[in-house]
Parts: C-alpha cells; sequence; structure tokens
C-alpha cells in the first residue's frame, strides 16, 4: 500500500519544535490551573455542558481532572506520531511523486502539528468555566464555547490542507 511513496524523511524544524514544546505548555497550564484552585473547590462540581454551554451534569470534583488527563494524553500519542512515524507510511488525499513528495510531506507534518497545539487548548475553556461556575461566578457570556470554536478550527484545519496539498505541482 505504502510500498509506491517516495521515501524522504522531513525533520521538523527549530520552530514545528518550539510548536510542539507550546503544546506541552499549554497542556501544563491546565493542570496548573486546576491545582491552584483545587482544594477550594466545592465537593460537587459542573462536570458536563450541553451544546448551548449550559450545565447539565454535575460530579465530583476529582472528575475535573478528567478532560486535560484525556487531552495530555491524546497530545501525547500525536506528538509521538509526529516525531516518529515516517510521511511515507501515512495517507494522503492527492497522489504522492518524486516531484510532490517533499511539500506534501512537509504540509502534512506542519497540519498535525497545529492539530496537535490545537488540542492542547481545547480543554482550557471548559476547565476555566467548570472553576468559575463551581464558585458560582456568572460572567455573562459561555468561555466553554470557545471549546466549541477550537474544536470546529481543528475539523476544518485538514480540510484546508487537504485543498492545499492539490495546489501542488505534481
Amino acid at each position: 500500500m505504502f510500498a509506491d511513496l517516495p521515501k524522504i524523511d522531513i525533520k521538523l524544524t527549530k520552530n514545528q519544535q518550539r510548536q510542539i514544546a507550546i503544546g506541552w505548555i499549554m497542556i501544563l497550564m491546565n493542570f496548573i490551573i486546576i491545582g491552584v484552585f483545587y482544594t477550594d473547590l466545592p465537593d460537587n462540581i459542573p462536570a458536563h455542558f450541553n451544546y448551548k454551554g449550559d450545565v447539565d451534569g454535575y460530579g465530583n470534583k476529582n472528575s475535573i481532572w478528567t478532560l486535560p488527563i484525556i487531552m495530555a494524553l491524546t497530545y501525547a500519542l500525536l506528538a509521538y506520531i509526529i516525531k516518529n512515524v515516517k510521511p511515507w507510511n501515512m495517507n494522503y488525499p492527492v497522489k504522492v511523486t518524486k516531484h510532490n513528495a517533499t511539500g506534501v510531506y512537509k504540509m502534512s507534518l506542519q497540519m498535525l502539528i497545529y492539530m496537535n497545539l490545537l488540542i492542547s487548548l481545547i480543554a482550557a475553556p471548559t476547565i476555566v468555566e467548570t472553576i468559575l461556575l463551581a464558585y458560582k461566578i456568572d460572567l455573562g457570556f459561555k468561555i466553554s464555547s470557545l471549546s466549541i470554536i477550537i474544536v470546529a478550527v481543528a475539523t476544518l484545519l485538514p480540510l484546508y490542507y487537504i485543498f492545499k496539498m492539490f495546489k501542488i505541482p505534481k
């Protein structure tokens, strides 16, 4: 299946390595934010939000750790893939030739890095809103709506890169 793809290894640039590090810092910030407020949180906190951003479920305060743990594991898995999987072992929406392989491979790598950065941001608005609502602080708008926007951008990002890949000369 992958035998006919050109075997061109693409190294991460310094900027891409920084982007991955920034994502790890964002993941760490989720844990720090929770750690700062955790001991003062009430025993029951908002644990689930509906599509409008309204609380529709409560849980034990320990449940606040679930989202950043899932995000950290997801981020770690994708970071591993970015650093270790060879580009010729991936699937592409365009025919990869020796003439366009470098461009397609670089583009797919950058897309994965941006996707991972978005993953590192997804949990933060929901965590902040959970803490604010646990303290009964209402800002008058739903911070967790930012998570929905981030998910939407992360969903559309591959479409953007697919479109760009079709523009690379074969």
